[in-house]
């Protein structure tokens, strides 16, 4: 969060919460005192609750609304505060806040005084009756406790919606997982805050201790439940991720992916991404996840022996740490700023081929589970990295040429055809090709060998490329043969271009060895080229014309013209 929305934050707390803390002592103080065993058990009740809060995603849903709505009627608004503020110091000493989520106990005790005092009002102007009443001012409280609930609720969601959108920038749905879970939360906790508030009428307190164990124990099954669906959840995603990876075809996106989406099932603010080579772990990516967005890259640092990622490699088996002084030493100096650590190791056919380390800024971030799940999108990672890389040697060996390097005719067919499509979409000017043929090459095949052909042509290639650089393509367009593509040329930059790869290879002679004597001795050839060159739209208003004028000009003004010479094509 940007520093200036925290201080926004604290600025409104420090403004808003005394003013309505005084207010609702003043105007609505407590209804009946409290007896010291009453305020001890209702203390104990608070703790408890409050220590065994519902995490969904990365939020956290509370039981305290029932409790608070049997302060309310019992006692009044100032209670009911007193009761949440308590309620939520014991939560966040239960969830380890951090320096960076620091700023979440004023934000939600502003949102719990808010939503505390706009339901005390509508209450009240609903007709609403606090303490203890007859049973006929019992019924009548139904409606104002209705709109009471109604008002906690809706109140509740629209703040952290807003929260969302306009502090934390998170575009949040309305209509959330959360959202429902909350729903559902209120509509079985509520109902147990109301009956234990009409059984103290009745009976007195010790209802108290019977209704807080039956709340307790519905506690509990809630928050089983919620792990349940929770990792039900996390099972789908899991299986989500190996499918959104397995749709890249590129190494480091199948990576950068993977990053991306563990930040959806848990919380990770930097992560470090080894493979194996030669026995040693090298690093292959560092993530970082800020609030600038994510970035990927691959920093060049030590990795030290005693590191968590060292130790995992070399015992083969998961650590966790759940905070930063069970693993932090000296080594670790320059690493990151986190308190969680849960690093994993990536195996494949019973061997350790890397490691993946996740760090969270909190506390006791992963559990067991996670690691689980952490583990299982490490080997779909590892497979999809694979896949990818399978895949661009095939795509490569389809497009290269294997003797030269160069790209070959199937890749500059392709790539001529994408490039007329950008010169008739007004994406570029113009298009020039280059056809080069080597002069009396056959003879260098006949009287030294294939072998030396060979070696001409890819002293040829990287002629080529030394010529050309980054200015175009080049390819090898079959035989002694070889093309260049070039883009946003005129006539006499081709031209010039053309000339300087001609004299690149009447230049120097090529050194081959005489593959058809018994010595195989080194010789120097003396290896010239005939070229031709066309221009689009000039020349030509589709890819087989280029060619097609590029290689008349070739053969008709170069190679009949005594070889060892440019040609423009002339219509």
């Amino acid at each position: 969060m940007k520093k200036q929305n925290l201080k926004y934050i604290w600025f409104s707390w420090a403004i808003t919460f005394p003013l309505l803390f005084i207010a609702a002592f003043q105007l609505m103080p407590f209804n009946q005192e409290i007896e010291i065993e009453t305020a001890c058990i209702l203390l104990a009740f608070i703790f408890i609750v409050a220590i065994m809060p519902l995490t969904i995603e990365n939020n956290t849903i509370t039981f305290t609304m029932g409790l608070s709505l049997f302060m309310f009627l019992a006692y009044g608004l100032f209670a009911e505060i007193i009761a949440t503020q308590i309620g939520l110091c014991f939560t966040y000493l239960r969830l380890n806040i951090t320096k960076k989520t620091l700023y979440r106990i004023p934000l939600n005790s502003l949102v719990f005084i808010i939503v505390s005092t706009l339901s005390a009002v509508s209450f009240h102007l609903a007709g609403g009756e606090i303490g203890p009443t007859t049973q006929h001012q019992m019924i009548g409280n139904l409606v104002p406790i209705g709109v009471y609930v109604i008002v906690n609720f809706i109140a509740n969601q629209a703040i952290i919606y807003f929260i969302g959108l306009f502090l934390l920038k998170n575009k949040p749905k309305l209509f959330s997982r959360d959202f429902f879970w909350d729903l559902n939360v209120s509509l079985i906790i509520f109902p147990v805050g109301l009956s234990l508030y009409y059984m103290i009428q009745k009976n007195g307190d010790y209802p108290i201790v019977y209704t807080g164990i039956s709340y307790i124990i519905l506690m509990i099954i809630l928050n089983l439940l919620s792990e349940s669906k929770m990792l039900n959840n996390y099972l789908q995603r899991t299986m989500h991720i190996g499918q959104a990876m397995s749709w890249k075809m590129e190494e480091d996106k199948v990576i950068d992916e993977f990053f991306e989406q563990l930040t959806r099932i848990t919380s990770v603010s930097n992560g470090f991404l080894f493979f194996e080579k030669d026995g040693e772990l090298k690093l292959k990516r560092f993530f970082v996840n800020s609030e600038e967005g994510f970035r990927h890259s691959t920093p060049k640092f030590t990795l030290f022996n005693d590191t968590v990622s060292e130790k995992v490699f070399k015992n083969k088996k998961e650590i966790i740490y759940h905070k930063r002084s069970n693993w932090f030493t000296t080594s670790h100096s320059n690493y990151v700023d986190a308190e969680s650590v849960l690093s994993v190791p990536i195996i494949k056919n019973q061997e350790v081929v890397g490691v993946l380390t996740i760090c969270s800024e909190r506390k006791k971030a992963y559990k067991r589970y996670q690691m689980v799940l952490v583990e299982l999108l490490a080997t779909y990672l590892v497979t999809a990295v694979e896949n990818a890389r399978y895949y661009n040697e095939t795509k490569k060996r389809s497009e290269i040429d294997s003797l030269t390097g160069l790209y070959n005719y199937q890749y500059l067919e392709n790539d001529i055809k994408t490039e007329f499509l950008r010169l008739s979409n007004n994406e570029i000017e113009s298009l020039s090709f280059i056809l080069l043929d080597l002069d009396h090459f056959k003879k260098v095949n006949d009287n030294y060998g294939h072998q030396a052909g060979n070696e001409v042509l890819i002293e040829v290639g990287k002629r080529l490329k030394n010529v050309v650089k980054d200015k175009g393509m080049v390819a090898r367009f079959g035989g002694e043969e070889f093309s260049i593509l070039l883009l946003n040329k005129n006539e006499n930059e081709t031209f010039a271009i053309a000339e300087a790869i001609r004299s690149s290879l009447e230049r120097l002679p090529f050194s081959v060895r005489n593959y058809m004597s018994n010595e195989q001795y080194m010789m120097n050839l003396r290896i010239t080229a005939s070229i031709g060159a066309a221009v689009a739209p000039l020349h030509a208003d589709d890819p087989n014309d280029l060619i097609r004028c590029a290689d008349r000009a070739m053969y008709s003004d170069a190679k009949n013209a005594g070889r060892n010479r440019v040609a423009i094509y002339k219509g």
